[in-house]
């Protein structure tokens, strides 16, 4: 075979296979349609080429004609070397090769690790070069040649084929046409208008012209037109349009043939507005055109905006209008139309309102005034109201009556229409007893249908068509024609009827199209015979007939009506018989003789449109107004006049009038039909009486040939009078319609255009869903099966191919998006601004939709039915229904002809036929959803595909959600698109202020009912029907009615309608059971009471509901105990009796009960779940009150059966009892909803379901809870440190000695456990409360077994901390007393001294002089008598204990290396000391043999990549040692080194013993550089700790502090100041001193407090930070330091961030104290003055009294005064009062203090400090890593065995040196690894943890016994990780990239530099990581806990 045949046969398959992917998206009944291919390279040079674009909709494009002489010319020649070199490949003869292998083997990297993968284990791989030899090199070099061949031949083939590409979609045509005239079109264009040729251009001055004619228009610029008014938007419309025109009337007159222009020439900020405007410009050019030009183009890049205002101006053309979907008002920001302006109706009348006083009254007394403006909406309606079982109906006022009206009508109770409150029909049954007092009662006087009335006219639209439906379901009649109440004009509801369903011969039909027959019943006069009585037994047969139209014998029946007059209402009358029409039954209410003197609109329509008249008048009226009557009679067409004879009439005006009716009757006959009630002067019986007026009837309808539909008629009338008959919200309805037109229109031309090239065939829609939905129909089925397969698999390599055939599914999913969904998506956008009139424009697509395929749909069903009647009468049953002579031929046909299984194939085909054909609305929706998700998914930008943005679809989405439009979670093939979901939840949760979302769902077998429930249960209109009506999982969202809450966040609603169980797929093909499973898992673990219905009492059914509501509950306990415990279960028994409901309870329940038992058991052993041994351990359910028995819902026979009240009320109850129930359970935000149906679907597709579901939401809330737990114990250890702080000042004032020191000491302990047991009960009981209301906790952390003794362990430790502190605090003051107590005598004695030098006669200077002299001899003499720093020799105690260490270790010691204990470093660390140049080299290490063969196959450098990243850590562990020791607030001694030395040997020793387990061994050099180095360092850090206290607490520092004060007052002497002035200065600068020191107690906490609320204060918070911080820098260093140790590589990043922030901080804190201790000190200054003076003189310590008692911000300790006391008293109180209020002694006060502390109080002396550890400590939290990864756990220190630790990501573990199986570096991470069934970890990589010892088998065999799920040598599974970790709970995943993105965004941007630093091959990495963006990446460290 030679290479070209190859190739051509290549070709050919590809070609192939793309033609029959093709075949394959269309239709299968017209696989034999012809398609055409086109070649080309790539389709945008492709599209650039032709200049054309064609839509497309197979998963390839194939081009056949190129018609460039370039390009064949380059393909040629590319051709032709290709072969020259192939030939010379082939010449070399090195072999033959596979053009197969060749695509696979790409490079020689490629080759070589292909064939190692081929083998066993890379041991085996490393042997094979020295056994095999020169095989091997072979092998390599054909591998080698093969990849470099086959990639040669690989782009030879592309070249040739030339671009078989996947299909980018259906994208916009270009250039589009559309016609304008026969000379004249309009083109839209996809380029740049510069490069338009021959044509004149319409730009702006701002163009700049290339050579081509252009001519200036001045196009107006959006922006210059602010502030967008309504004036100024409509400005700007009419410019545009003048200059749109006046651009084309200019280049006629140029003259051109072709003008062109800008798409965007008024920008695109206003894209809308200018596409309407530019088509009004054109309209009107149109109107005086010449006929000169000959085309206009319309030239744009962008193709969306293209393809909008393509698709625009066709409409305006079309119709010679603004289209239906735009409203200038969006555009305007300001001065807004006003809602009456903007309502104006389409007829343009007008009328006044005419409301009489009446009827104001009426709407006034039930609160409804506003509601004729603001209409009520459904939503509003179905609001659920919780205050309705509080408040019995009884009590209820007539303003709450509209809305139990509508509660109870859309419930399905027809009670509710007549129910009134209070009326006064209500009276006592003994007259005797009546009086005349009723009036001051109160009495609701107002008819049941004035309130009905009353209450129809506050509803919108689409209240009222919902409110109809109900109504006919409870059989009541509907007001059909009436009067507005406004503007008195008449009305008809055609909109509540569009979608009226009225069901005849088993079939639906609308009750406006159907052909019906229509009477009306009217009266003359006020006769005593109840017409709407006697219809109801007319139309129900019967004599005891049931209230359809509201009667006198109703409750309330008897009042005044106000507004239920001259109102007509309507009713229909079905019959089972398929031949008999219905009949629609019309009554008008009120004196039609009225309605015919004034000839009003109601008389002449139904004159001319009813088909026959009932009409009942009084004898005796008949008789008095008889010419009247006769005439109004005349000219009705035909009628039968019922006479009331109820009121007596002699014997000859009896007779004579019927002379006059039989004259009347001979002068038009066959016109009139008359009987009466009485028969020879008695009443005649009332079946007699419907007898024959059912015979007058039938004999008159047989006359009447026109069979007209409803909606015919009225139209006819409106059309032939002028439009008089209108709607409510005219306009909106008729642009809702328009729009549901056009998109009706454009679905049909897409439809016909794909399936049957046709657009007049009868059946053009069917199979419809395929082309227009095929996202959701086809794709998304395939998606979720790709899901399953890399859920379920188990090997990586095939995960990764299942994760980037999804990836590549999704994104030939969006290239098949429809043109007519891209319509739908724009018109809900565009009018989402227009709530009502998207909601018509929704209403109308959905009648239009069910008008074109009822008819097809009727057909295919009864096809079906047949087919089904036939297979029953072959297996010896009879047939379902009767069926006629036609039905019974074809029967016989299909009998002869067709065997069972033909017969069954072609109900399956129906099946099919019927499946997709059924088109809705919702699967409009769902394709929206599904298309949206897999954008959302590949980062895509939605305008791309000439969609709207995503952000304008989810607000979208989100309004009709709140507006009561149903959200599909999950299909019927369980797919859910969770982005989009979490989109719309997201928006939702801004949008409405949500307290709490209760979740109800219901669940049940197919026909249980379950839809039915929850419409009559809250009102809403799930789809109904018998057999599958529901697909997937279907929600809506219902707010809960809070009347007295406004303002404040409300209660909502979600109710779940399922799927139901058991369900047939097709005709024989029935659901498969794991679907019910995974159905029912999902439902009840979503939903937080779920409603299980079963119809009838057969408890088979209720235990196969329970077999797989229980299984699927186990399942979710089994790894989330709170879900199965914690959820709530009614069961509801339909069509059970009552007379059964108290056996069931008692007897049959038993037996039941055993049932369930069984069912929970075997359910348990099947999931391996322990503890469980009945059904009330798995479901919370209590048989005697959680089952509900209820009756049929249907009472009554035949057409007239409707809801029974019994089962509204029935459910009612159910309702209340379920809303009670959930009292404490709900969501706090949709966005938790759909966190956990995300895990809830994730969990479920997992092959292991158990072990792989997670609630987020359990998750964030322990975070949640964790984060409240941690803030309670800072803050409470924040205030113990403030009060501790108080105290010990409070009791070290009153201290004389020691011995006192001590007592008190022990008080302060004692009142500080007091303190702390009191905030303890106080935060235990905050806590609790915020606990109780976290209702998504696990079970796990409960209050008892983890948080209690959580809080005990951490008072336990604040109580420990609070008494070290009180020890050292207490050990300071000691040592300041004893230099008190020496320096008080000084004291005194350097007063008298100062007193005689300044007495004597001497300078200044020389008085100076003297004075220093003596201070110089104080100084000295006390220093003499304390304890100095250079008494204890540290250097002398550091080499003793050196040598005593290195004769422990066998090394004697080393001169040289004792001399380095006197070497200076610098600032140089521990571990850099080590690692330097005069550091630890190899020579210091004895290595293992183990080692030298590793180190020699890996190339280790064992020093560099083992010993000092142990040195690391041991350099941090010294550190923290240190700092203990400098912490311990005291000058370091000899036992502190002897400590010291002890504590350091023990670190050594562990790191040695570290190094011993890897083979490496520490010579006794080793140890002696080590001790010396450490004593060294340890050496410097002892005497710098030494000084600076020296220097800031010890003698030093108050030495200096009292030579201050004593230069201070000596200084105020020598400047001859008085006494006061001297006092004072000296009273600041002991109180500054004072001050200091309670502020530098203080400092640390609130330092502390402060960095923790700008830093990460919780481990995740923490640990993300650390993961920005590293994604950040370039330097992998970080990384490899991170993995090696996180807890010191965090501990360095938050020791470097509080560095940054801590100048800023200090002088933050610094300003706060400030600003209060100086508003404290002139609060206790204006105090102390006020009570000085009326005094001359003024003890000192009086004065320092008054101070205290106002200065509150900390207890004055008076020992600290002695200065300022010793001068006991002032001369003048006044004149120290005002030398101490000077405020520059106070500022001076403030900045001594501030330069002092900021000397004192350093960062790198607060990041040593005890309290900055122990922030840190708190923080970090847990200390264990994961033992694979070392990735440390995210929770707290002390979480219970029960809380198990977990990661927040866990890290690939090769970055710690773990390799796979084969020795390769991995950098999949360890929820992959645990989910892979085969994937196993060595003994060493957890260090031995499992204890095992390595077999004696090879690597080899052990990695091959691997694969069959073997555990042999040192190798564990990952899946079994629990059996050696009980503790580590790692969520098994099978998706790195979802479980970890930020480390498979690391992994990928920097896996050469990774791999570089990594020791041993490397693996590749997934092309999906490389996607993953930086923002992505960083954003998923911080999702488990938003």
């Amino acid at each position: 075979m030679t290479l070209l045949t190859i190739l051509n046969n290549r070709v050919k398959t590809k070609i192939g296979a793309s033609k029959r992917r093709l075949r394959k998206d269309s239709n299968t009944t017209y696989q034999n349609q012809k398609l055409d291919f086109t070649m080309g390279v790539d389709i945008q040079t492709y599209r650039a080429r032709i200049g054309t674009n064609k839509f497309a909709f197979g998963s390839d494009v194939v081009t056949s004609n190129i018609s460039v002489n370039l390009s064949l010319f380059l393909k040629s020649t590319t051709v032709s070397f290709f072969l020259v070199v192939m030939c010379l490949v082939l010449w070399s003869g090195a072999f033959e090769f596979s053009l197969i292998d060749a695509v696979h083997v790409v490079n020689e990297t490629e080759a070589e690790r292909s064939l190692k993968l081929q083998l066993p284990s890379i041991d085996a791989v490393r042997y094979i070069s020295a056994i095999l030899g020169p095989m091997w090199n072979c092998m390599v070099l054909k591998q080698r040649v093969a990849g470099l061949t086959g990639a040669l031949l690989f782009i030879g083939l592309l070249l040739l084929i030339a671009g078989i590409e996947p299909n980018p979609g259906p994208r916009p045509e270009f250039p589009m046409v559309i016609g304008l005239t026969d000379k004249l079109k309009l083109t839209v264009k996809c380029g740049k208008l510069h490069e338009v040729q021959n044509a004149c251009l319409l730009v702006d001055d701002a163009f700049q012209t290339h050579n081509q004619e252009v001519l200036r228009v001045p196009f107006p610029v959006w922006d210059d037109y602010k502030p967008y008014t309504a004036k100024n938007v409509e400005t700007f419309g009419n410019d545009l349009k003048n200059a749109v025109d006046k651009g084309l009337t200019q280049c006629e007159e140029s003259p051109c043939s072709i003008a062109a222009f800008s798409a965007i020439a008024a920008g695109i900020g206003c894209q809308e507005l200018s596409e309407v405007y530019i088509g009004y410009g054109i309209l009107e050019f149109l109107k005086e055109t010449k006929g000169i030009l000959q085309e206009i183009q319309i030239v744009g890049e962008d193709e969306k905006i293209l393809f909008d205002i393509h698709h625009c101006l066709s409409y305006m053309v079309q119709s010679n209008t603004q289209p239906p979907w735009f409203d200038i008002s969006i555009f305007m920001t300001t001065d807004v139309a006003t809602a009456g302006d903007a309502n104006v109706k389409l007829t343009g009348r007008a009328r006044h309102s005419s409301v009489s006083a009446e009827v104001k009254a009426v709407f006034e007394e039930l609160s409804l005034t506003e509601r004729l403006r603001q209409k009520i909406t459904l939503n509003e309606a179905l609001a659920i109201d919780m205050s309705k079982s509080e408040n019995p109906k009884s009590n209820r006022e007539l303003s709450d009556t509209p809305w139990a009206l509508l509660h109870e009508l859309l419930h399905g109770n027809w009670e509710g229409r007549d129910n009134v409150p209070d009326t006064q029909q209500d009276e006592t049954d003994n007259w005797l007893e009546e009086n005349n007092e009723h009036d001051s009662q109160a009495v609701t006087e107002m008819c049941a249908m004035d309130i009905f009335m009353a209450t129809f006219h506050s509803c919108d639209g689409l209240l009222k068509q919902a409110l109809f439906k109900k109504m006919y379901l409870c059989k009541l009649a509907m007001p059909f024609l009436y009067h507005s109440v406004e503007t008195n004009a008449l009305q008809v509801a055609l909109w509540p009827l569009q979608q009226f369903p009225i069901s005849n011969d088993n079939l639906e039909h609308c009750a406006l199209n159907m052909d019906t027959k229509l009477i009306t019943f009217v009266r003359l006069g006020r006769p005593k015979f109840s017409k709407s009585t006697f219809l109801n037994r007319l139309i129900q047969n019967r004599n005891d007939a049931f209230s359809i139209f509201f009667n006198r014998e109703c409750k309330s029946g008897l009042l005044r009506r106000d507004l239920f007059k001259r109102v007509v209402e309507i009713f229909w009358d079905t019959s089972a018989n398929e031949n008999t029409l219905v009949k629609t039954y019309m009554n008008v209410r009120g004196d039609f003789t009225e309605e015919f003197k004034s000839k009003s609109t109601i008389w002449k329509c139904l004159i001319q449109a009813t088909d026959l008249f009932v009409v009942i008048i009084d004898l005796n009226e008949m008789v008095s107004n008889f010419e009247n009557y006769s005439e109004l009679l005349i000219q009705i067409p035909k009628c039968v006049i019922l006479f009331s004879e109820h009121n007596d009439i002699g014997k000859e005006t009896k007779n004579s009038i019927k002379n006059k009716i039989k004259k009347l009757g001979y002068n038009h006959k066959d016109k009139f039909k008359v009987t009466s009630t009485h028969e020879n002067g008695t009443e005649r019986e009332t079946e007699k009486l419907l007898k024959k007026m059912w015979t007058n009837i039938a004999e008159h309808l047989k006359t009447c040939h026109a069979v007209l539909p409803l909606e015919v008629r009225i139209n006819t009338f409106n059309k032939n009078n002028g439009h008089v008959l209108d709607e409510e919200e005219n306009q909106d309805l008729f642009f809702g319609k328009e729009l549901a037109k056009c998109l009706m229109s454009d679905m049909t031309a897409e439809v016909c255009k794909q399936i049957h090239g046709q657009t007049n065939d009868k059946n053009r829609f069917q199979n419809c869903i395929s082309v227009l939905t095929p996202l959701s129909y086809l794709d998304s089925p395939e998606l979720m099966q790709t899901l399953r397969l890399k859920n379920h698999a188990n090997d990586r390599h095939e995960i990764e191919k299942h994760k980037n055939a999804i990836y590549n599914k999704r994104k030939e999913n969006i290239s098949k998006i429809s043109n007519s969904v891209r319509l739908f998506a724009k018109y809900l956008v565009s009018t989402r601004h227009q709530s009502i009139r998207q909601k018509y424009f929704i209403g109308w697509l959905r009648i239009l939709i069910e008008q074109e395929l009822s008819q097809l749909l009727c057909e295919k069903t009864k096809e079906k039915t047949n087919l089904l009647d036939l297979i029953a009468e072959r297996k010896g049953s009879h047939t379902r229904h009767g069926s006629n002579t036609e039905t019974s031929e074809r029967k016989r046909d299909h009998s002869k002809h067709e065997s069972d299984t033909e017969i069954e194939n072609l109900c399956s085909n129906l099946d099919t036929i019927i499946k997709l054909s059924s088109l809705s609305v919702e699967n409009l929706f769902r394709e929206i959803s599904h298309v949206y998700d897999s954008i959302s998914e590949l980062e895509e930008d939605p305008r791309k595909y000439c969609l709207p943005s995503i952000q304008d679809c989810v607000d979208t989405f989100s309004n009709l959600i709140i507006e009561g439009e149903t959200v599909e979670l999950m299909t019927e093939s369980f797919f859910m698109p969770r982005r989009w979901l979490q989109y719309v939840f997201r928006s939702l949760d801004k949008r409405l202020h949500v307290h709490n979302i209760k979740i109800i769902s219901v669940l049940g077998l197919q026909s249980s009912g379950k839809s039915t429930v929850l419409n009559t249960m809250f009102g809403v209109q799930f789809a109904v029907r018998s057999g599958r009506c529901t697909t997937g999982i279907q929600a809506k969202l219902l707010p809960v009615r809070q009347r007295n809450t406004e303002n404040q966040a409300s209660d909502y609603v979600m109710i779940l309608d399922s799927e139901g169980l058991r369900a047939p797929l097709l005709s024989g093909v029935w659901r498969p059971t794991h679907l019910d499973n995974e159905l029912a898992t999902f439902v009840i673990g979503l939903g937080n009471l779920s409603l299980i219905n079963v119809m009838g009492e057969k408890l088979s059914d209720m235990t196969d509901i329970m077999q797989v509501v229980i299984h699927a509950l186990l399942k979710i306990k089994s790894s989330q105990s709170r879900v199965a415990l914690g959820k709530e279960c009614l069961f509801i028994h339909h069509n059970v009796t009552g007379s059964f409901a108290d056996v069931y309870t008692k007897e049959v329940y038993k037996d039941f009960d055993t049932t369930l038992d069984l069912v929970a058991q075997k359910a348990a052993k099947s999931e391996e779940i322990s503890n469980i041994y009945n059904a009330k351990d798995v479901l919370s359910f209590d048989a005697g009150k959680d089952i509900h028995t209820v009756q049929n819902l249907w009472v009554g026979v035949d057409s007239l059966m409707r809801i029974s009240p019994d089962y509204s009320k029935q459910i009612s109850k159910i309702k209340d009892t379920a809303m009670a129930r959930l009292h404490c359970y709900g969501f706090k935000s949709l966005s938790e909803l759909s966190q956990l149906a995300s895990d809830l679907w994730d969990g479920i597709n997992s092959e292991s379901f158990a072990l792989t579901f997670r609630s987020s939401l359990a998750i964030k809330a322990y975070f949640q809870t964790e984060d409240h737990f941690k803030l309670l114990i800072r803050n409470i250890g924040f205030q113990i440190r403030d009060e501790h702080v108080n105290q010990c000042l409070k009791y070290m004032s009153e201290c004389h000695d020691e011995e006192e020191l001590k007592k008190n000491s022990q008080e302060v302990a004692s009142l500080m456990n007091a303190f702390i047991s009191e905030k303890t009960d106080r935060i235990k009981k905050e806590f609790m409360d915020v606990f109780k209301e976290e209702r998504q906790m696990d079970n796990v952390y409960n209050w008892s077994s983890f948080y209690s003794p959580r809080f005990e362990n951490e008072f336990k430790e604040l109580k420990r901390r609070t008494e070290n502190e009180t020890h050292r605090y207490f050990d300071e003051q000691l040592v300041k007393m004893r230099t008190c107590a020496i320096s008080s005598s000084g004291r005194d004695k350097l007063r008298e001294k100062s007193a005689e030098i300044f007495l004597s006669s001497k300078s200044s200077s020389e008085k100076r002089s003297e004075f220093d002299k003596i201070w110089r001899e104080f100084e000295n003499e006390i220093k003499a008598h304390t304890h100095s720093i250079q008494v204890d020799n540290l250097y002398n105690d550091f080499v003793y204990q050196y040598k005593q260490t290195c004769l422990k270790h066998a090394s004697a010691t080393n001169e040289i290396h004792q001399q380095r204990l006197t070497w200076s470093y610098g600032e140089t660390t521990f571990y850099g000391r080590l690692s330097g140049k005069v550091g630890i080299t190899t020579n210091d290490f004895n290595l293992s043999k183990k080692y030298v063969f590793t180190s020699l196959v890996f190339k280790k450098d064992f020093v560099h990549d083992i010993v000092f990243p142990g040195l690391k850590i041991l350099d941090g562990e010294i550190e923290k040692l240190i700092i203990d020791f400098k912490n311990k607030g005291r000058l370091l001694s000899s036992s502190d080194v002897v400590d010291f030395s002890e504590k350091f040997e023990k670190c050594y020793d562990n790191y040695a013993e570290k190094l011993k387990e890897v083979g490496i061994y520490a010579k006794p050099s080793f140890s002696s550089i080590m001790f010396a180095d450490g004593f060294n360092f340890a050496l410097e850090k002892f005497k710098e700790h030494n000084v600076l206290y020296d220097l800031t607490n010890g003698v030093t520092y108050q030495l200096k502090k009292c030579e201050l004060e004593m230069y201070a007052i000596f200084e105020e002497e020598l400047k001859d100041r008085s006494d006061e002035s001297a006092a004072s200065v000296l009273f600041f600068l002991e109180l500054g001193n004072y001050l200091k020191e309670v502020i530098e107690s203080k400092f640390p906490t609130s330092l502390c407090k402060h960095f923790q609320i700008i830093l990460p204060n919780s481990k995740r918070k923490l640990i993300a930070s650390i993961c920005q911080f590293i994604a950040t820098t370039v330097d992998l260093n970080e990384v490899f330091d991170y993995a090696r140790d996180p807890k010191q590589f965090a501990f360095e990043w938050f020791r470097r961030e509080c560095s940054g922030l801590f100048d800023k901080t200090l002088g933050d804190e610094l300003n706060c104290y400030f600003t209060d201790m100086e508003k404290d000190i002139n609060n206790s200054l204006i105090y102390c003055q006020n009570q000085c003076k009326k005094r001359k003189e003024l003890q000192t310590y009086e004065w320092l009294e008054h101070f205290e008692k106002e200065f509150k911000h900390v207890p004055i300790d008076h020992r600290r005064f002695q200065g300022f006391l010793n001068k006991n008293y002032f001369k003048s109180a006044e004149h120290f009062t005002t030398a101490v209020l000077e405020v520059e002694q106070l500022h001076k006060m403030f900045n001594s203090i501030e330069d002092n502390l900021r000397m004192k109080i350093t960062k790198k002396k607060f990041i040593e400090t005890i309290d900055f550890r122990n922030m840190f400590d708190d923080v970090w939290g847990c200390p264990e890593l994961c033992p694979f990864c070392r990735e440390p756990c995210v929770k707290g220190k002390d979480h219970t065995p029960e809380s198990k630790h977990e990661c927040l990501q866990h890290k690939p573990p090769s970055l710690n040196g773990v390799h796979d199986k084969y020795k390769r570096n991995c950098f999949d991470v360890c929820n992959y690894e645990v989910a892979l069934g085969t994937s196993t970890f060595r003994c060493s990589d957890i260090n031995g943890a499992c204890g095992c010892t390595k077999s004696i088998l090879p690597d080899i065999f052990a990695v091959m016994f691997s694969f069959l799920g073997i555990q042999s040598g040192e190798f564990h599974f990952y899946k079994k990780y629990t059996e050696l970790f009980k503790r580590w709970d790692i969520k098994p995943s099978n998706d790195t990239e979802e479980c970890s993105t930020f480390w498979a965004w690391l992994s990928a941007t920097y896996y050469d530099k990774i791999c570089g630093k990594l020791v041993g091959q490397c693996e590749n990495i997934p092309e999906r990581w490389k996607r993953i963006s930086k923002e992505k990446a960083i954003a998923s460290l911080y999702e488990p806990f938003l």
